[in-house]
């Protein structure tokens, strides 16, 4: 497999290399699907407005579809933001942006903070979430001329998603990792909002392929894309229907495995953002 470069060498200091609405006030939840699932993700506005404007940017305009969490440290770091799935190259973001390490966020487990190269003020679109208390190698310090890394939130939902990507496999600690059927690990979609509706559910759903989900109450009869919110706590089946020449080849994101139709638990509260894949059947040989 290709290897990709990396922005730094060093773990600790050398750590990794939206749009702006007018009056309306901008999102402050980003949901990362990924093929493992979704983690949730709050920014803090009040004390990191430039970094967090900057991910709402790039989470709203659609840069962060489709790549890949290119780096996982156990114990240390995921990071993601920068490398385009299909081909493997690093992407251009928007101009770097103010370290605003110094705002009182520390790098603690589930914060999610920028990366950078060894010029401080060099952070564009590539971010990372803390698998670890990183507060002495990655906070800023005066006392010790540490420029730091700059918090900007963290994640309020999907730790257990968190947790499975930080103990993937990797090929070596500066190179990819993947799912133990060695699948890349990548965001599949962004959603982004203003705020957590804990008293209703919205289960959304991507098509990868020909065929359609349908849900059992009706409500989703998905094509490509569609969604149904409903209270939490209630039922809901969806059910993946392939056309013909094609089969239903699994879910992934928050819906995981090969049944044609499976249960959502709204129970635990928050969306559920899901995949169904189909793919075209092979041609037979007469």
């Amino acid at each position: 497999m290709q290897k990709l470069p990396f922005l730094l060498l060093t773990p600790a200091l050398a750590l990794f290399n939206h749009t702006a609405i007018g009056a309306i006030a901008l999102p402050s939840i980003v949901e990362l699907q990924t093929n493992l699932g979704t983690i949730t993700i709050q920014v803090n506005h009040a004390k990191a407005p430039i970094t967090s404007k900057n991910f709402i940017n790039y989470a709203t305009k659609g840069f962060y579809k489709d790549t890949l969490i290119h780096r996982v440290q156990k114990g240390f770091v995921m990071q993601g933001g920068g490398v385009d799935k299909a081909s493997g190259q690093f992407k251009t973001g928007n101009p770097a942006i103010k370290n605003e390490a110094s705002n009182g966020l520390s790098n603690l487990t589930g914060t999610i903070a920028m990366a950078r190269t060894s010029e401080p003020n060099s952070a564009t679109s590539q971010f990372y979430i803390n698998l670890a208390d990183n507060s002495q190698s990655l906070d800023y310090s005066a006392a010790q001329n540490k420029p730091g890394y700059a918090v900007f939130g963290k994640v309020i939902k999907g730790t257990d998603v968190v947790a499975s990507i930080g103990n993937s496999t990797t090929f070596s600690n500066t190179q990819l990792p993947y799912t133990s059927s060695s699948e890349l690990i990548f965001v599949d979609n962004v959603y982004t909002s203003t705020s957590i509706n804990n008293k209703v559910a919205a289960t959304r759903i991507t098509v990868n392929g020909k065929g359609k989900v349908t849900s059992t109450p009706s409500g989703i009869n998905c094509g490509t894309h569609c969604s149904l919110s409903q209270p939490v706590g209630a039922a809901l089946k969806l059910t993946a229907t392939p056309v013909k020449d094609y089969y239903f080849a699994g879910w992934r994101g928050d819906c995981q495995g090969v049944a044609h139709t499976i249960s959502i638990n709204t129970n635990t509260g928050g969306n559920h953002n899901c995949t169904a894949l189909f793919s075209k059947a092979a041609a037979t040989v007469q």
